[in-house]
């Protein structure tokens, strides 16, 4: 009877250190949103950009040379971002996004063409 007690408590304790180690392990931080394009308007300032993002994230896209942004906001759940940013050929520029209370890192890049057939821009500001 004393040795099922014990067989039975060294579980429940098993049980116990298991399950509550699970909830300290860390999860994975928020991506950064993908950038997938990036073309010139027709207003030869204004930059079409697109990506994917975690649905229901505010995706923020920044000119480091104009120090404008946009904030799209994920509304529909789609996971997917457009805006419309204002700026020259070979800006960098950067977007990250947030959800709740995590925040991403940065995805750098040019404003360039960007398409799925020239993934690394069009090499003019090479």
């Amino acid at each position: 009877m004393r040795r099922r007690f014990l067989l039975r408590a060294g579980l429940t304790a098993a049980f116990a250190a298991l399950t509550s180690a699970s909830c300290l392990s860390p999860t994975l931080p928020l991506p950064p949103p993908e950038v997938e394009t990036v073309t010139q308007s027709s207003d030869p300032v204004l930059w079409s950009v697109s990506g994917t993002c975690a649905p229901g994230a505010l995706v923020i896209v920044f000119n480091d040379e104009t120090g404008e942004g946009v904030v799209f906001e994920d509304r529909a759940l789609s996971g997917q971002w457009f805006v419309q940013l204002e700026g020259e050929p070979c800006d960098s520029a950067w977007t990250s996004q947030e959800r709740g209370n995590e925040s991403s890192t940065r995805t750098v890049f040019l404003l360039d063409t960007i398409t799925k057939d020239t993934p690394n821009g069009s090499g003019a500001c090479d």
